[in-house]
């Protein structure tokens, strides 16, 4: 494999692990891959009150997630949570914007 930008071209190079950038199996075997962190969040049971008493605190699509709190604190045991699951399986997040 190699890097492409304009009309310059890296040198070869092998990638042992992950999926090809945007690969028809990619959201589905990431989503397999932070499976337990998304339990664990979900389990928390932290989150704000949606219809019927439902506890919402994560909504995940392919690679992005979003983390919903009641308040400041909340959001602060979540992010615990998800940094303790995150490091069991040796994921870590992007924190700087677009």
């Amino acid at each position: 494999m190699c890097v492409r930008w304009q009309s310059i071209e890296s040198d070869y190079f092998g990638v042992a692990n992950g999926v090809r950038q945007g690969g028809i199996l990619s959201p589905y075997l990431f989503r397999v891959y932070i499976r337990d962190l998304i339990r664990a969040v979900v389990r928390s049971n932290i989150g704000c009150t949606g219809y019927d008493g439902l506890c919402l605190n994560l909504l995940a699509y392919a690679d992005d997630i979003v983390i919903l709190a009641p308040s400041w604190q909340g959001l602060q045991l979540l992010l615990i949570v998800i940094d303790k699951a995150a490091k069991a399986i040796e994921l870590s997040f992007n924190v700087y914007g677009i």
